[in-house]
Order: C-alpha cells, then structure tokens, then sequence
C-alpha cells in the first residue's frame, strides 16, 4: 500500500470535518435555491482589470443594487438586472487600445446571460431575441 502524499491527508481532514447530515438536510430543503435578478461576473485580477473596476464603479455609483467585493484574486460584481462594460472607455483611461477579448482573458464566472456588443461587454438577465433584440 503506498503512503498517502500531504495533498491526500489534507482532502482526507477536510472531509472528516464535513457533517453529512447537515449537507444532506440543506441539499434537500425547500429554501436551497432562491430565484434572484441579480447578475454576477467575476474577473480575475491584472492591471487592465483594476482600471476596469474603477471605471465600473464610477459608472454605477448612483446604482444602489451594484456592489463590487473585492475576494482577493479577484473581483465580485453583481447588479439587479445586468450591466455593461464598455472596452473603449476602459481603453481610454489605460492610454491604450483594449478590446472587449481583452476583458474576456480575465472573465472567470458568469451568472447571467453574458453577450458582446462590438466592444462592449454585457450581462443581463433578459431573454436575448425574446424580451431584447440579439445583438448583431
């Protein structure tokens, strides 16, 4: 038999520690998933990131469902409804061509409908070619 390597023992305590019967009460309670507006992105962290949370919370700063957490590698956003980033503007406070691919590299989650619209970015929470025109 070979010897468990210190990977295998700390997913062996981290298991140990897990109540199954608490698991197994929430997996199956009534309140597990709670129907949301909401939207969520996620970015990793880089210089062209930063510039982009900045103008972000700019932009949004009259929202109030629009919060930006920072969780240390990267960034939580989320709003009620959705919101845009515009690449070109981003672009223009980093004093250099950035394109909404550039953004992309860093996009980690999505909850939301997530499309590009030329250089801009969108999430939002309606029906694309229901409720809103697919963008072209």
């Amino acid at each position: 038999m070979s010897e468990l390597n210190s990977h295998q023992v700390a997913i062996d305590r981290r298991v140990a520690r897990v109540d199954a019967e608490h698991v197994r009460a929430k997996l199956f309670s009534d309140d597990a998933v709670v129907e949301t507006r909401r939207v969520v992105l996620t970015l990793t962290k880089a210089d062209e990131i930063e510039a982009t949370v900045e103008w972000l919370a700019d932009r949004y700063a009259d929202e109030p469902s629009f919060r930006i957490e920072d969780s240390g590698t990267y960034y939580r956003i989320d709003c009620l409804e959705g919101f845009e980033i515009d690449a070109d503007e981003i672009g223009e406070l980093l004093g250099r061509p950035f394109s909404v691919y550039d953004l992309l590299v860093n996009v980690s989650t999505t909850i939301g409908r997530a499309y590009v619209n030329g250089n801009v970015f969108a999430i939002t929470t309606d029906l694309l070619g229901f409720e809103r025109e697919v963008p072209r």
